[in-house]
């Protein structure tokens, strides 16, 4: 499904997190709700990029330009499906939009694996197997934990530190089916229990509006409403979290590749 992404960010030291969650939930009248996610990210080969989106122009341009991908699932026992495993999720998204805007505004394309589809196991070997068939590869993954809120019913805000993990080293793979090993090599070392996190807590708030053939209503309204409830939550929270728009540079998805 197509997304148009409206958020704020902050950044706050272990310090403050206990005031700050506190804040949250006197503000959305609720408990945190835990989050945990494993993230998989993967990178464009050059093959991929010989379609980019924005191939450079002219006849001596060599540099090509395409996007990263995204894949994510819950590792929370509350969202994990029956079967033990939470589907995929895969997320391409754009660069922010530049210009002066109280919020921060970006386009994202989101399509969920779920485990009772034919076309797709649980098993994270197929996920490399199905982006290595569109000429992407793993380039690393992390893990993400922290707490989540609803405010005014549709802002989302998510409370969460990282924990960037190695890519596995040649000797940790056994020989075999690359994508497969790989694949179960990273799912096996990725425990939230026994990983680092970094320090610092980032606080993201946002509202994902539906776009295209599947959105329903008024989209430049929903957009406005969606932005109000965004500076609201930042006027009722400042002091304690200062909410802002981050350099767009930081989420820029995109990668540079020379063929």
């Amino acid at each position: 499904m197509s997304l148009q992404e409206l958020s704020l960010y902050a950044a706050i030291s272990p310090s403050r997190l206990a005031t700050v969650l506190s804040t949250l939930s006197a503000v959305t009248g609720m408990r945190t709700v835990p989050v945990v996610q494993h993230h998989l990210v993967f990178s464009p080969t050059p093959a991929s990029a010989s379609g980019a989106l924005h191939p450079a122009i002219g006849p001596a341009a060599t540099q090509l330009e395409a996007s990263r991908i995204d894949v994510h699932r819950d590792l929370a026992p509350a969202n994990e499906a029956e079967n033990g495993s939470a589907p995929w999720t895969l997320t391409i998204a754009t660069i922010p939009e530049s210009g002066k805007r109280n919020v921060q505004v970006q386009y994202i394309n989101r399509t969920t694996f779920r485990p009772d589809e034919q076309c797709v196991t649980d098993s994270t070997g197929i996920i490399f197997r199905f982006l290595r068939a569109l000429d992407y590869v793993y380039a690393y993954d992390y893990l993400e934990r922290g707490h989540l809120f609803v405010y005014s019913g549709m802002v989302i805000i998510k409370v969460t530190q990282l924990s960037p993990q190695s890519p596995p080293q040649l000797h940790e793979i056994p020989v075999g089916d690359e994508d497969e090993l790989v694949a179960d090599t990273v799912a096996r070392h990725r425990d939230p229990e026994t990983a680092k996190f970094l320090g610092v807590w980032v606080v993201h708030a946002y509202v994902d509006i539906l776009t295209g053939s599947e959105s329903v209503g008024d989209d430049l309204e929903k957009v406005r409403i969606a932005a109000e409830r965004l500076e609201g939550l930042k006027a009722e929270i400042a002091g304690v979290v200062e909410l802002g728009i981050p350099d767009r540079g930081i989420l820029d998805p995109r990668v540079q590749i020379r063929k």
